[in-house]
């Protein structure tokens, strides 16, 4: 039996030891015409300024901070969250040296988050929740220190993907802590968070090249191929979407409004 608790503890090292660096950790805002991952950051951007308006934005797991610097732009404020002291302590410089006014960055567990209840309009939490053992507290959180109506874009991972297969060849990066796609669903009507939008990536792993009885499947070729556009949207997603496949898709982007 997997121990998530060990898993989670043991990421929390990596990214406190230097393994991960603050001035890397974040991409800036790519255009959509990079490479895979440039195009899945601008795509969550795009959701951004699309589903999540108000005065107040939270950045839940901000690494380095320079996301929240785009996307509290002609906010009130914007609210950076991170457990790691580095990467706190890195982001506070940045927007200092950036001349940056309306952002705030906080050392916290995304368990315990230390905002008032129903006092943010948006939330978004990007390439982190799936290092997160117990997902269902952060879910919970959420939905508290929003308001009514208020919306969140959340990154989710899926357990039974082959993503999590290659990633535990690699043990020196932070392993997955994801949830199955059944349990998407229950997790956010529990928390009071409706769904409104359910975006499906990563049937492929598109990173990785091993294990070796996988290469068929991790040659990076496909990545060229999947990262192409068919009707506004990556092949990827399409593929990753279909009724079968989006059970064992990695990467599920969720846009929710609190109920």
């Amino acid at each position: 039996m997997i121990d998530r608790r060990a898993i989670e503890d043991a990421t929390r090292k990596k990214y406190t030891s230097g393994i991960y660096k603050a001035e890397t950790i974040s991409l800036s805002r790519p255009s959509a015409d990079g490479s895979y991952v440039e195009r899945m950051l601008r795509l969550k951007f795009d959701l951004i300024e699309q589903y999540l308006p108000g005065d107040v934005i939270v950045d839940l797991c901000c690494g380095s901070g320079v996301h929240l610097h785009e996307t509290a732009r002609g906010r009130r404020r914007g609210i950076g969250l991170d457990f790691s002291a580095p990467f706190i302590e890195f982001a506070e410089k940045a927007a200092k040296q950036s001349g940056i006014g309306n952002v705030d960055f906080i050392q916290c567990d995304a368990k315990s988050i230390p905002i008032e209840d129903e006092a943010v309009d948006a939330l978004y939490s990007l390439s982190s929740l799936y290092y997160v053992a117990d997902v269902e507290s952060v879910f919970s959180e959420i939905s508290r220190v929003l308001r009514q109506g208020g919306r969140c874009l959340l990154d989710l991972g899926n357990e039974r993907s082959l993503n999590g297969i290659v990633c535990r060849e690699y043990p020196d990066l932070s392993q997955l802590c994801g949830v199955d796609v059944p349990s998407i669903d229950s997790i956010c009507q529990a928390s009071g968070l409706r769904i409104i939008e359910h975006r499906c990536f990563q049937i492929l792993p598109m990173w990785a090249d091993k294990p070796r009885w996988l290469w068929p499947l991790l040659h990076p070729g496909w990545k060229t191929l999947l990262s192409r556009r068919v009707a506004g949207r990556m092949l990827d997603e399409w593929i990753s979407s279909l009724p079968i496949l989006r059970r064992y898709a990695f990467r599920h982007v969720l846009v929710c409004e609190k109920c």
